[in-house]
């Protein structure tokens, strides 16, 4: 998968998220932006397509566990500063289960060479309202 979109809103973020969520089952998702970008957001919009329920932001907790029709790990690594914190909270059991797993500022640490497949979603915010969002599916 390989896909770029400038989207107008919330709406069209979140129709466009539903549109790829079955391409993201069972994948290890990268997902870069800046604070505020919506990344967290992306993330509840494709639990939300599973029918996970009570999806919150893992910035204090690092680490969400949303059950559904399928299971979703979402990692908020915005405080960590070292991979050994990443082993601490057994971050590379999760990412190698088979789950779906989300990981917000994946950019922070050199994830890519411990992946054999993963999609990287970048969010770049082009005015309050309105994102581009740039897809790209590795190892397929």
């Amino acid at each position: 998968m390989n896909l770029k979109r400038t989207l107008k809103g919330t709406g069209e973020t979140e129709n466009f998220a539903k549109e790829i969520a079955k391409d993201l089952q069972n994948r290890v998702i990268l997902m870069n932006g800046d604070l505020g970008a919506g990344k967290t957001f992306f993330t509840k919009v494709v639990a939300e397509y599973y029918n996970c329920d009570d999806t919150s932001s893992p910035t204090f907790t690092l680490h969400q566990r949303y059950e559904g029709d399928i299971t979703i790990h979402h990692f908020d690594l915005y405080r960590l500063k070292s991979e050994y914190e990443l082993d601490n909270i057994g971050f590379f059991e999760y990412i190698d289960s088979g789950d779906t797993c989300f990981i917000e500022w994946a950019d922070k640490f050199n994830l890519k060479d411990e992946l054999e497949k993963y999609t990287e979603i970048t969010i770049t915010v082009d005015n309050p309202n309105d994102r581009t969002i740039t897809v790209t599916s590795f190892g397929d």
